[in-house]
């Protein structure tokens, strides 16, 4: 698996577990402090980057009103990720 790919995967079920725990709407912020809590700190700007990777694969959805996203299609996601 390439770096990017585990990025993505590793943000994405972050995402996937945020949504999970009642989360409604979610920030790259709420990522990067799991992230922390894990000591396994990802930039800011690298989670933004695949929060946009995300949105292209239908897993987020951006509220542009608000900067929040929100979840997509997170059990195509789980899909993708086992296929």
């Amino acid at each position: 698996m390439t770096v990017e790919r585990r990025r993505t995967a590793i943000v994405r079920d972050i995402v996937v577990e945020l949504f999970e725990s009642g989360r409604e709407r979610i920030r790259p912020g709420d990522v990067n402090a799991v992230l922390r809590e894990r000591n396994a700190p990802l930039g800011t700007w690298e989670v933004r980057a695949e929060f946009t990777h995300l949105g292209e694969m239908g897993v987020l959805i951006l509220d542009e009103d608000s900067a929040d996203w929100l979840p997509g299609d997170l059990a195509g996601a789980k899909e993708r990720a086992a296929g």
